[in-house]
């Protein structure tokens, strides 16, 4: 399709636009994504089309599937709208790799009346065409099967790879890999400085004069020596490793502090710090399944100590063993109601301060060996402050069910919140927007009135069959849109309503309910619990955002004045319920 000839849009325009890479190795590798979008951005322009952005450009994004790819299914659940136009895409490989996925959304394309645009110079078709729809199959099937071939090529080469007893993928911390492909100790590390910080720079690059270098190939070390003693677990060695002020590198190249799971990833590469490759992938491995007599380390080829990495394998082996005899390799999971949600207020007043959400840490279930007493217990290997590590789960639920009581809201009081919530929004909002309710009952007149008329003209004989019907169409599409716009009055009752219906659901069926039901509630209200495992009690919390109004409105009720029905005073900034930070979202 040509790009100079422009498409009629039938008043929609709003273009959705894809932009795909399928390997992004490094936050600076944008090229192709910013090509994919000037090229799109030009179409946009030439039909005076909205652009609104899906991107999938985040580590390995293939073609051939949709389920790693958030951004394509997020536009798929856009392409049904009302003021969609167009999908816009680079060219089709972009879109999928895969035949069949091209023909549906063709026909999807066609079923809706949104058009499908190629932006790449020399990638354009004319979809509405046999012969358009026939290249595009031909386009699609070829693509399949180039990303076929591409996979066969890189399997056999990391298979060769392997034979010649080179790994793949990111190397082991503390190690490089040489020009002929093996490991080699990492000349990379960080700068500790006095206040306890880290700072990339070289190692003869002294940033302060009383910094301590800290490579990380030295740290690595450190980690294997301390496992290889046998008395110390992963947690115990993370904090060790924090305390001597040694740094990990995160996958950006960057220092961290160490943590239990870096400290675990140390250990479980020491085959390949002694030049042994295994040919599974990481996944499909476990410890207790690989006879250590039959892994031959490499003396010439390892990085540290073969009999180091030997006793570290011997006593990760001995562990493992232990806890797979004793208790079974998998036990039910118990599900916890808060799990994933409930941060440490430590490591938040911690990451606040430094202004790093990284130092951010959930608290995760943990239940005893004999499944009877659950926790919920602090990120392993990480300091912050908190001397409790652990509390038990019946106290977390029992604050959270107290703040659950706080919230609670009698349904008589909505249409007091919602006055409440109409003079807040009346101290922020235009002048020109508060008069939606006419533009809507005006605009849907309008509509009316263009579709008697279009009646009137086909009767008459002065518009063919075909304008006709586009002219109700457009007019009818126009008036489910206006129809689907609420008042600001309409939106804040809607709003509140389902928030305070929310909120008195969990409450009621806290108690009652399994913790699977109490999970799925607790989820689709509540953003993130704060809370302080010394004091053991809730700190703060955050609601969804479309929940904000609630409880800026939660906090205002309680100091509202009536005025002898001259309506309701409060203050612009709402006031949480006592003893519990509502943080608003951003």
């Amino acid at each position: 399709m040509s790009l100079k000839k422009t498409l009629k849009s039938d008043g929609r325009t709003t273009a959705l636009c894809y932009v795909r890479q399928s390997w992004t190795r490094t936050p600076e590798d944008q090229d192709s994504p910013d090509r994919q979008k000037s090229n799109i951005q030009a179409v946009c322009d030439l039909h005076g089309w909205t652009a609104e952005w899906y991107v999938d450009a985040e580590g390995h994004k293939t073609g051939t599937k949709v389920t790693n790819r958030p951004g394509w299914l997020a536009l798929e659940a856009r392409l049904k709208d009302a003021d969609v136009v167009a999908i816009v895409a680079n060219d089709l490989a972009r879109l999928h790799r895969k035949g069949w996925r091209i023909g549906n959304l063709l026909d999807f394309a066609d079923e809706h009346g949104v058009k499908l645009v190629l932006a790449a110079p020399g990638k354009q078709m004319d979809f509405s065409t046999p012969q358009g729809r026939a290249l595009a199959q031909m386009s699609a099937i070829f693509d399949e099967w180039y990303a076929i071939d591409i996979s066969q090529r890189a399997k056999d080469m990391i298979a060769h790879r392997k034979r010649n007893g080179k790994s793949m993928g990111l190397p082991p911390f503390g190690t490089i890999r040489d020009k002929d492909g093996y490991l080699t100790p990492s000349p990379d590390g960080a700068w500790l400085l006095p206040d306890g910080s880290f700072v990339n720079a070289t190692s003869d690059a002294r940033p302060d004069p009383a910094a301590i270098w800290r490579g990380y190939y030295d740290a690595a070390g450190r980690v294997l020596d301390l496992y290889s003693q046998g008395s110390a677990g992963l947690d115990t060695i993370a904090y060790t490793m924090q305390i001597e002020g040694w740094a990990f590198r995160d996958r950006e190249g960057s220092p961290a502090p160490f943590e239990g799971d870096d400290v675990r990833r140390i250990v479980a590469n020491w085959a390949e710090y002694g030049g042994y490759v295994y040919q599974a992938r990481a996944r499909e491995r476990h410890p207790h399944d690989h006879d250590l007599s039959k892994i031959n380390l490499i003396e010439e080829r390892a990085v540290f100590p073969i009999e180091l990495l030997y006793k570290v394998g011997e006593i990760r082996r001995r562990r493992t063993m232990r806890r797979v005899g004793s208790y079974g390799l998998k036990k039910n999971a118990h599900p916890y109601p808060l799990q994933g949600l409930v941060y440490c207020a430590h490591c938040e007043r911690k990451a606040t301060a430094k202004q790093n959400p990284k130092l951010r840490s959930r608290l995760g279930g943990h239940t005893n060996n004999a499944g009877t007493v659950h926790r919920y217990r602090h990120k392993p290997g990480s300091l912050c402050g908190c001397k409790a590590r652990t509390v038990k789960a019946e106290f977390v639920e029992r604050d959270f069910l107290r703040l659950l009581q706080m919230l609670t809201v009698d349904t008589a009081q909505i249409d007091l919140m919602t006055e409440l919530g109409i003079q807040l929004m009346r101290l922020d909002t235009p002048s020109d927007e508060l008069d939606l309710e006419a533009q809507k009952r005006a605009a849907i007149a309008r509509c009316q009135r263009k579709i008697d008329a279009a009646v009137t003209l086909f009767g008459e004989g002065r518009i063919d069959k075909d304008e006709y019907h586009r002219r109700i169409e457009q007019n009818e599409r126009e008036i489910a849109h206006w129809e689907a716009r609420t008042t600001d009055t309409e939106k804040i009752g809607l709003e509140l309503a389902v928030c305070i219906e929310a909120v008195n659901k969990i409450a009621t069926l806290w108690e009652a309910g399994s913790d699977e039901d109490k999970q799925g509630l607790v989820r689709s209200l509540f953003h993130y619990i704060v809370y302080d495992l010394d004091a053991q009690q809730i700190v703060g919390f955050r609601l969804k955002p479309w929940a904000d109004r609630f409880i800026t409105l939660r906090g205002n009720l309680d100091d509202v004045k009536v005025n002898g029905g001259a309506g309701v005073e409060c203050n612009a900034e709402g006031q949480s319920p006592v003893g519990v930070t509502a943080v608003p979202s951003p």
